[in-house]
């Protein structure tokens, strides 16, 4: 199976500010990066971004079905 996995935000877009400052965009961006580590045992798994760069979602969209993902997560 091919994976997509889409951290979202990123660049000028920081998502929702936690009380302390949290970023959502760092926050997915682990995940994502830990998502992508642990199905990468069984599966194909790739991230529509793996730095802080802003990617409008049409674009994420995008770069998933051109690689013909099976799931955009």
């Amino acid at each position: 199976m091919k994976i997509c996995v889409d951290p979202g935000h990123g660049g000028h877009d920081p998502g929702a500010i936690g009380m302390g400052g949290t970023r959502e965009k760092d926050i997915v961006l682990i995940v994502g990066k830990l998502l992508k580590e642990a199905l990468s045992l069984r599966h194909q798994v790739f991230m529509t971004r793996d730095r802080d760069v802003f990617i409008p979602l049409s674009t994420r969209a995008t770069i998933s079905n051109k690689a013909q993902a099976d799931a955009f997560v």
